[in-house]
């Protein structure tokens, strides 16, 4: 029986598991699709304060906040233990990920990605994946 193959497209708030068909190496299927959508919230939103001061009012921007970012940990840690083989996941999201993987899915993982490529429909990432694979 073959290993299955896997590949998770993610950004902080979205992580699409996917597994590839070894009986037919262009087959793709989605088998999983985690959200978390608390990720979104901006800190006052989410029930948290912003550290700091904020200068929203001033130009439109507001400091980055640690709210969003402790939500982002917390879905890596959700989706980490779905690892096989392959992760494509956005900035700062990959490095959150990784620092939850445990080290039989470290050994496993063949490739990472810094892209997001969360919001392709299933056929654009089949041909994507496929792609990477050199197929």
């Amino acid at each position: 029986m073959d290993t299955p193959n896997w590949a998770l497209v993610a950004n902080g708030s979205m992580a699409r598991l996917l597994e590839l068909d070894p009986a037919a190496a262009t087959h793709w299927t989605e088998r999983q699709c985690l959200t978390h959508p608390a990720a979104r919230l901006h800190g006052s939103a989410a029930g948290h304060e912003p550290p700091g001061h904020s200068i929203a009012g001033r130009s439109g921007l507001a400091p980055r906040s640690e709210a969003a970012a402790q939500e982002r940990r917390t879905f890596a840690r959700e989706v980490a233990h779905a690892l096989r083989e392959a992760v494509f996941a956005s900035n700062p999201f990959l490095g959150e990920l990784m620092e939850q993987l445990d080290g039989v899915t470290h050994q496993r993982l063949v490739a990472s990605h810094a892209q997001d490529l969360t919001q392709l429909s299933l056929q654009e990432l089949a041909r994507y994946l496929q792609a990477e694979r050199g197929g």
